[in-house]
């Protein structure tokens, strides 16, 4: 995991560091909130998260450069839902939420639509 130091102030000792796996759950969070997803699905990246033992992440990579973020976020979308629509309202969301959490710039938000969910056919009335 890499973190990223926050500037210290003149005549101020120590500083605050944002893990990328905290940037990784507010994005995570924000992309539930948006309507038309069903949920974030697995990215190469989320197996491994999963082995580490990070929880609530699954779908999101973070990298954090120089208090720059870029996001990938990898969703599945309900049936019926104008896909880039969807994908543009994750991308705004995820940049709004972590810059006003962490007051890092989101320099990138790249959305992956990794399936589609169709909702379950209700099973034949059995008489």
């Amino acid at each position: 995991m890499s973190e990223v130091p926050t500037p210290e102030a003149p005549g101020e000792s120590g500083g605050v560091q944002i893990s990328d796996a905290v940037v990784a759950k507010i994005a995570h969070q924000a992309v539930l909130q948006v309507e038309g997803v069903h949920g974030l699905g697995a990215s190469s990246l989320g197996v491994f998260s999963g082995l580490r033992g990070d929880k609530g992440t699954q779908g999101v990579s973070v990298d954090l450069r120089d208090d720059l973020v870029d996001v990938d976020v990898h969703v599945v979308v309900e049936c019926g839902a104008n896909i880039p629509e969807v994908g543009e309202a994750c991308r705004s969301a995820v940049k709004q939420q972590v810059e006003a959490a962490t007051g890092m710039t989101v320099r990138a938000v790249n959305v992956v639509v990794t399936d589609i969910h169709f909702p379950e056919q209700a099973p034949a009335d059995a008489e």
